[in-house]
């Protein structure tokens, strides 16, 4: 009876082990995309360009720097020149409010009753760093040009991404089940204000897809904003995109 048991205590553990073997992840595979189709691939990339004119809504971002981290609710209305954000706290406080263009990030703080001008590419100077740097219309439909491309390759493991390097040094991940973009990574030569943007979770609307969540990791990797949208509208009939600061506060130039 006891050879019997430890016989098949010998098989159960045979068993596990075989399990635990078959579980393994696939080899993955390189493969060179030919040149002739890039423009495919590329045009096959959600470009609404001629199409998506503004955007507004509301989400959360979750900032995190070195020992630190905070949560702010964020209303937000864009076009492809201005980006409005309004910044919530915890409890609802409006703390601030940015106007962003293409050069400069004007920022009134409702608390302190200080309105401060800076350029675009000192975005790490605010709490959302460089969420603050990037035209929000943009940012959620971030657009890849053939004349960017060094070369493209395919990796087939457990999901075919394709992989399309940049000239910069810098690349995109490219699901290839949907044609969504998952991942943006660039060396900080190119001076962008970010090294890399996730996205995740996208959707429908009106015709569109675009992510709902969107994580954008600093140039000097020092800080990350995860931005989650709660609620949007594509091609809204009216924008607020001004800053009302009262007369008596002198804005600061840094």
């Amino acid at each position: 009876m006891l050879r019997l048991k430890s016989l098949l205590y010998l098989c159960f553990v045979l068993l596990l082990l075989s399990a635990c073997r078959s579980t393994k992840p696939p080899v993955e595979t390189v493969l060179q995309v030919d040149v002739e189709e890039y423009s495919e691939i590329i045009d096959a990339l959600p470009n609404y360009t001629n199409k998506l004119h503004a955007v507004s809504g509301k989400g959360r971002a979750i900032v995190s720097e070195t020992g630190n981290s905070d949560r702010v609710t964020i209303e937000f209305e864009t076009d492809s020149v201005l980006s409005l954000l309004t910044i919530k706290n915890r409890i609802g406080i409006v703390g601030g409010v940015m106007l962003v263009d293409e050069d400069s990030i004007l920022i009134y703080n409702k608390i302190d009753n200080v309105a401060q001008k800076m350029s675009s590419s000192n975005g790490r100077r605010t709490s959302l760093n460089e969420l603050a740097s990037i035209n929000l219309l943009d940012l959620l439909n971030y657009k890849i040009e053939i004349d960017d491309v060094f070369r493209m390759e395919r990796h087939s493991g457990s999901e075919l991404k394709t992989f399309i390097i940049f000239k910069t040094g810098g690349y995109a991940l490219i699901s290839e089940k949907n044609g969504e973009i998952e991942y943006i990574e660039q060396p900080r030569s190119t001076g962008l204000p970010y090294s890399a943007i996730r996205y995740e979770n996208y959707g429908q609307i009106d015709g569109f897809t675009l992510p709902r969540k969107i994580t954008i990791l600093s140039a000097d990797e020092a800080s990350k904003v995860v931005f989650q949208i709660r609620s949007l509208t594509v091609n809204p009939v009216t924008l607020q995109l001004s800053l009302q600061i009262p007369d008596d506060i002198q804005i600061q130039r840094i």
